[in-house]
């Protein structure tokens, strides 16, 4: 069983996380099959929308696998960066539809999606301070504050709480909220409606509003990961000296 499914149909493509049994957390083969899924969508001139989501109704991502990432050389951590930047630099529009869990890791691929469209039950949040580390794997620190706020990303990066669907639709990190028996088909008429659109003018639009308020995020994302990678060996140095 692939870790990562794609299904096409008409103009539009679902990319869907597939653990579901583990919350859909993340690993290196969901990194290596998302980049490579994502990449073949890309390249596909039928598809003019993507939605990303997760199997099962618990989680779209419950974050980084911890029983893999606890094992990975500190170096390797830096690039857990990678299926999250390429699909903030698609070039086809990606709507992130969000049931459950979007957490960690999982919320920094939801924040690389265009547009973000959430179930009424669906939390969010970054725990990774209680764990030693940043929301460093795909931009945690540097995009959440365009879309929240700055002493919002404060308050939630620092604290680790999450928050309802519903709160974070009022403080902009979700576009839409929508019953969960709702969310799907609420989620496929907005991208059919996207999809409408010539396919050229809808990806020069996109790198337009991109370009409005992600210009140099590359190297804030780059120093980003640079924090997060030291908070990482600090904490490996801690566990090595209690044992």
């Amino acid at each position: 069983m692939t870790s990562v499914q794609l299904e096409k149909k008409n103009r539009l493509a679902t990319i869907t996380l597939n653990r579901p049994e583990k919350m859909n957390a993340l690993n290196s083969q969901v990194n290596s099959e998302l980049i490579h899924i994502t990449e073949d969508v890309e390249m596909d001139s039928a598809i003019r929308v993507v939605i990303l989501t997760g199997a099962g109704d618990r989680a779209f991502s419950s974050g980084s696998d911890l029983t893999e990432l606890k094992d990975i050389p500190a170096l390797e951590f830096r690039q857990r960066l990678e299926a999250a930047n390429i699909i903030r630099k698609a070039s086809k529009p990606i709507i992130a539809m969000i049931k459950g869990y979007a957490l960690g890791g999982g919320l920094e691929l939801a924040l690389a999606c265009d547009i973000r469209i959430a179930s009424e039950d669906a939390r969010l949040g970054f725990p990774e301070i209680r764990l030693g580390w940043l929301p460093g794997g795909g931009g945690g620190t540097q995009v959440l504050p365009r879309l929240v706020g700055e002493g919002m990303a404060m308050k939630l990066i620092l604290s680790g709480r999450s928050i309802t669907a519903v709160q974070a639709k009022e403080i902009g990190l979700v576009e839409e909220v929508f019953p969960v028996d709702r969310l799907q088909s609420e989620t496929e008429k907005l991208a059919e409606e996207i999809a409408e659109r010539p396919l050229e003018v809808l990806r020069l639009a996109k790198e337009a509003i991109r370009a409005s308020v992600h210009t140099n995020l590359e190297a804030r994302l780059n120093y980003e990961t640079a924090l997060n990678a030291l908070c990482f060996m600090m904490k490996r140095e801690l566990e090595d000296d209690k044992n």
